[in-house]
């Protein structure tokens, strides 16, 4: 359904950034759907870490939750990802490694605008969002506390932890030890970087439990080394290396609480929050266990933790398991019936 939709591009002439650096950016998104008189029945879905739009479905259709008969769905890709503004297909000087760091407040605000002008709109029924998403939904909640009345995050915290930051910067290690790496100057993609970084994150990302269970057999690979393999050698080749490394920058800044407003207050930007919100951490996400998510919750106004029981690691509420996806879809009906 959502490969046959019509992908729209929202200009954004001198757009200053977080860094104070002023670009110009184009926002890439999907938009479908019914909208209603009042315009109070539209659900924002962002995207993932190198995930664009066509990853998106798994939530939306007549037998889900997120029906395009009863909402009108927006789905922007976030900056970076390849579809939006990205060092892969920006004009010199803001092409390769040269592209500036582009933060989740960043791209919440680029949202906003697109929202506000060209669907003036007030406000927003339901965020939803898994990974990077879900940080998006967050920062939505905190940035734009009376516009938002529903945020659903699954696997996905308010501030990226020091443990995460540290990963990541293991992930960015691989990628850059290859060869034809050249400082993001490659004159071909470095793909041995990009398998090197996906064997390193395919150990992390379904989490021991997968591995533990066998879970790989019912997903359809005989052995631990097929999923290697078959799953993870080149699941990056489709990807721009600086594309890869300028979303893990992104995600390695995320916090809420870093902004003028709340100035590193992490306790305050929750507490700012007048959504509901219900976060949705998997029980076994090695990225972000669901520990964090329950102090957060400590500060939220109308905040509640429901972790998902999830033997798929961080992907948990990522499509990949039936339960899962129900549990997800039962906390969605829960919020768009109030």
């Amino acid at each position: 359904m959502i490969n046959k939709k019509e992908l729209k591009s929202f200009k954004l002439d001198n757009f200053k950034l977080k860094s104070q650096k002023v670009v110009d950016l184009n926002l890439s998104y999907l938009a479908f759907g019914n909208l209603n008189d009042n315009k109070s029945n539209v659900v924002l879905y962002p995207t993932r870490y190198a995930g664009t739009h066509l990853e998106q479905e798994y939530l939306i259709g007549k037998d889900q939750q997120i029906n395009p008969d009863n909402y009108f769905i927006i789905i922007p890709n976030m900056f970076s990802n390849g579809v939006s503004t990205s060092p892969s297909n920006s004009p010199s000087p803001l092409n390769g490694p040269n592209f500036p760091l582009i933060t989740i407040q960043d791209n919440v605000s680029a949202q906003y605008q697109l929202l506000k002008e060209v669907f003036h709109i007030e406000k927003i029924k339901l965020i939803v969002g898994w990974s990077m998403g879900g940080q998006q939904a967050y920062q939505w909640a905190a940035q734009y506390p009376k516009m938002v009345e529903n945020i659903v995050a699954m696997c996905a915290h308010a501030k990226t932890s020091g443990h995460t930051h540290v990963f990541l910067e293991g992930m960015y290690a691989a990628l850059t030890s290859d060869l034809n790496w050249n400082n993001g100057n490659y004159e071909e993609q470095p793909n041995a970087g990009k398998t090197t970084m996906a064997m390193a994150w395919a150990g992390w990302a379904l989490g021991q439990n997968w591995f533990r269970e066998k879970l790989y057999i019912k997903d359809g690979y005989k052995t631990p080394q097929e999923v290697l393999d078959k799953l993870w050698r080149t699941i990056y080749y489709k990807r721009d290396a600086n594309d890869l490394l300028s979303m893990i920058r992104t995600w390695q800044h995320h916090d809420i609480s870093d902004n003028d407003t709340f100035k590193g207050n992490l306790e305050e930007a929750l507490s700012s929050i007048e959504a509901n919100v219900v976060l949705m951490p998997g029980s076994n996400d090695l990225y972000f266990p669901p520990e964090e998510n329950l102090e957060e919750a400590k500060y939220l106004k109308k905040g509640r933790v429901e972790i998902i029981p999830s033997n798929y690691g961080h992907y948990a509420g990522a499509g990949k398991c039936k339960e899962d996806l129900d549990l997800v879809n039962s906390q969605i009906s829960n919020l768009l019936s109030n």
